[in-house]
């Protein structure tokens, strides 16, 4: 090699060669002094003869590639991880790189290890986040179904894939290293990584439904088992020597220094700034970063790759906020957006399919079908245990072809094990690619076989009507996002008046984004993590509502849940609770939210995407509550009535039934004023057709009880059109507190007519939509019933005679706290 040549231009910047290396021939690259920026194209400078202009060049190529190359996959329901591995193939030798010329120029030999090093970078921080999101103690929750399913879905492969290979190498004489290699994929394949599977949970929408939490503790368990798989491995397979011993001592030190020493330095900082006045920046983003960054050179320095001290630093974190909240929001956008796609389309970089099919004498034909025997006794062996344990056909399929699927991780093993030399490069490329092939087969199939919402979608659906024929109890769930919705819900539950003799039974369900952790979270308020922050403010919804449970001891009982969960499937939590608790009536907050001089001061997209979802696939009645509490002034303590006015706006049909269903039961209250407007078209006042007998007993129900009490009030009001129906209704002006409303009615209603040529909010119907403007001051309950089959008798629930009852009886009902796990509020306490 000639390096007189060099600095003389740019074109002969670099020189290269091949030299010997500890296993081949490698390639040496000469690179002259000061080309990390070029001087321009009008200095006559070629930029991507510069380290600088190159490596954003690469970067740039990398992404906009991965994302249309994502388009195009989203239909086959692909995540991004396949879309950056392709992205690699077309970049690299298999496709674009066959042109030598293109290959000089896009990724010269010089600019390899540069890029290679930043991405690297990203993926030692995108995998100190996956364990930052990774709660420890998730596997005590995990119960024997999922152990049992877990370890299946790993001793199968492993066991039975090498089995094959023992038998194809006696009977075909497989070569040694044939052998060492299989074996080593072997491995990976029977691997189900935790970090990934919630991975594709959450892109596939299913992380907090039933599949996805069973499928969230399969993995960890057998993430585990290959875990103790691979130390069981290396103690066999370690020359016995101190050296060896002193290494492993030391790997075990590191970790009981990450988790006695570096875990609470940051836990103490983050402690001490969270409660200090400044409280913009909670987290102690550079501390943190300082102690990454020697965990990750510590494990370096003992033999290891430096991801492995990143991520066990970010397991011995606690998850969710505020901590990781805020890591991730922080180092997510140039991780794992910016250096982790370069990461992952590295491996498909170095994909080559031309040495596949150039050689035959390696056994490639073979070695793919042993991987593919692997993956299908990994899919029978979880399937079968799923089986056993008495799970669906379905979901078994569905959870066997979801810890098939694989990512971020065996892509990184396989990276690390090639450089290693664990495996040969023809045995890599056949990883890569059957990687490709199993996952994408398997998300295609999940979500073609899974439905997470058929576990509610049954022909029977609770109603409020049907209770009230078959006196049985109300129970309502309450969805809550803030401590601002409960006052109103709570004004809400007064007006339905419980008692006595007609209790009832509220389920409020705080619903959290997910933040900052990896798995979903179900579960009662008691059972909930102390040290984090949204538990202090579930804590003090609990606590707003159980201040109002004393006022009607006996009469009103409460459970009290958290769901944490992205928000494009939290409405799974909704739904599968209400029908666990038997709910008659959800109450979701509308996403819009009011400012005190009645404009919107708010509004929230994603709120509404909840709200579509829950009232496609609820399994009882749903009502959107429309909030104005703070309009007017009308915001309230908890203890005092600040509803004295409702108002039932009737038109016609199903929706408008169950809105005056829950209408009659507010009318009993003795102090609150009721009144029923009854929209009808001149032509009917002849034609009492009514599309169901329950509405029209309904409406002679509530004319009775105007009759002979003297704050419930029924009024008609004769219309023509939708512009007379519009004129009855902006007269309403101040006069209520709160209007109820069915969503849907008759569209070719004269009463309607001109109505409903356009809406801004579909989900609330006709009137609902209305109602949402700002000229108006009062809250709105928007009630629609579900389509189904009638409900049949509920025993459980049966409400008991009042004839029955002992006068002056201030027992609690038995049921409350007997059955369900109702928390009885002693009065002597407080």
């Amino acid at each position: 090699m000639d390096l007189s040549t060099f600095g003389r231009d740019d074109i002969n910047s670099s020189q290269l060669g091949e030299v010997h290396g500890p296993f081949m021939l490698e390639e040496l690259v000469c690179q002259t002094q000061n080309m990390l920026t070029s001087k321009g194209i009008f200095m006559k400078s070629d930029p991507l003869k510069y380290a600088m202009p190159l490596l954003l060049l690469q970067m740039s190529v990398i992404i906009v590639t991965s994302r249309l190359i994502f388009r195009v996959l989203q239909p086959l329901k692909q995540g991004m991880i396949s879309a950056q591995v392709l992205t690699g193939v077309v970049l690299g030798p298999s496709f674009l790189g066959h042109n030598v010329r293109y290959m000089n120029m896009f990724l010269p030999a010089g600019g390899k290890i540069i890029i290679q090093t930043l991405s690297n970078v990203g993926f030692v921080i995108h995998l100190f986040l996956l364990g930052l999101k990774i709660d420890g103690s998730i596997i005590r929750k995990a119960g024997s179904k999922a152990i049992l399913i877990g370890t299946a879905s790993y001793a199968f492969p492993f066991s039975l894939g090498n089995l094959t290979i023992l038998f194809i190498s006696k009977t075909m004489g497989l070569p040694s290293d044939v052998v060492s290699c299989t074996s080593s994929a072997i491995s990976l394949s029977s691997m189900t990584s935790f970090p990934v599977t919630t991975t594709v949970l959450a892109e596939l929408n299913i992380l907090n439904s039933e599949l996805g939490r069973l499928a969230t503790h399969c993995s960890m368990v057998c993430e585990i088992c290959s875990w103790f798989v691979a130390l069981a491995f290396n103690l066999y397979t370690r020359e016995r020597t101190m050296t060896s011993l002193y290494a492993i001592f030391m790997i075990v030190g590191l970790l009981l220094v990450i988790y006695f020493v570096f875990r609470p330095i940051i836990v103490w900082l983050t402690q001490r700034k969270s409660k200090s006045m400044d409280k913009k920046d909670v987290v102690p983003f550079f501390p943190v970063l300082f102690l990454l960054s020697v965990a990750s050179l510590s494990g370096e320095a003992m033999g290891v790759h430096a991801a492995f001290g990143a991520f066990w630093l970010g397991v011995s974190l606690p998850d969710g906020p505020p901590l990781g909240t805020e890591l991730a929001a922080k180092l997510e956008m140039f991780a794992s957006n910016l250096f982790l796609p370069c990461f992952i389309a590295i491996s498909g970089l170095q994909t080559n399919f031309f040495e596949i099919t150039e050689s035959h004498e390696h056994h490639v034909v073979m070695i793919e079908i042993i991987l593919l025997i692997t993956y299908g006794c990994k899919f029978l062996g979880t399937a079968a245990a799923s089986a056993y344990c008495k799970t669906q056909i379905g979901d078994a399929l569905c959870l066997a072809f979801l810890m098939c699927c694989q990512g971020i991780i065996e892509v990184y093993t396989t990276i690390v094990w090639k450089d290693a030399q664990v495996v040969d490069t023809e045995c890599f490329n056949l990883v890569i690619i059957t990687i490709l092939l199993v996952t994408g087969i398997s998300r295609f199939l999940v979500v073609y076989l899974y439905d997470p919402s058929k576990r509610y979608k049954s022909k029977s659906k609770r109603t409020i009507l049907n209770t009230r024929q078959h006196n049985l109890q109300l129970r309502l769930l309450l969805g809550l996002y803030n401590v601002e919705n409960v006052p109103s819900m709570v004004n809400l539950l007064e007006a339905t008046y419980p008692t006595r003799f007609n209790p009832i039974s509220f389920f409020t369900l705080h619903l959290v984004e997910l933040k900052g952790r990896a798995h979903a979270v179900l579960t009662p308020h008691h059972q909930m993590n102390k040290l984090d922050p949204n538990t202090a403010q579930s804590t003090h919804i609990v606590n707003a509502f159980q201040r109002f449970e004393q006022k009607y001891q006996g009469a009103l009982m409460a459970q009290h849940f958290t769901a944490a969960a992205p928000y494009s499937s939290i409405n799974n939590d909704v739904c599968t609770l209400a029908l666990d608790k038997k709910a008659t009536l959800i109450v979701i907050p509308f996403h819009k939210q009011y400012a005190i001089d009645g404009t919107v001061g708010q509004v929230n997209g994603p709120i509404r995407n909840i709200n579509l979802n829950v009232l496609e696939a609820a399994p009882c009645s749903v009502a959107i509550f429309i909030d104005r509490g703070e309009t007017e002034g009308r915001r309230s303590v908890l203890m005092t009535n600040t509803w004295h006015n409702v108002a039932m706006l009737f038109i016609g049909g199903k929706d408008d039934a169950e809105a005056l269903a829950l209408c009659m039961r507010m009318a009993e209250k003795p102090d609150l004023n009721v009144t029923m407007i009854h929209f009808r078209h001149k032509s009917a006042l002849q034609d009492e057709d009514y599309s169901d007998m329950s509405e029209y007993n309904l409406i002679c129900d509530f004319k009775s009880h105007a009759a002979n009490k003297g704050k419930v009030h029924y009024v008609e009001e004769i219309v023509r059109d939708g512009v007379e129906t519009t004129q009855v209704i902006s007269s309403l002006g101040d006069s209520y507190d709160m209007v109820l409303v069915g969503r849907d009615h008759d569209l070719e209603s004269s009463v309607l007519y001109g109505l409903t040529d356009w809406s801004e909010c579909p989900e609330l119907g006709v009137i609902g939509d209305m109602l949402t403007s700002p000229d108006f001051h009062f809250s709105v309950l928007v009630v629609h019933q579900q389509q189904g089959d009638s409900l049949a008798m509920d025993d459980s629930y049966k409400l008991p005679n009042v004839e029955h009852q002992k006068i002056g009886d201030t027992g609690m009902q038995p049921r409350f706290s007997a059955e369900e796990g109702f928390t009885t509020i002693d009065l002597g306490k407080h």
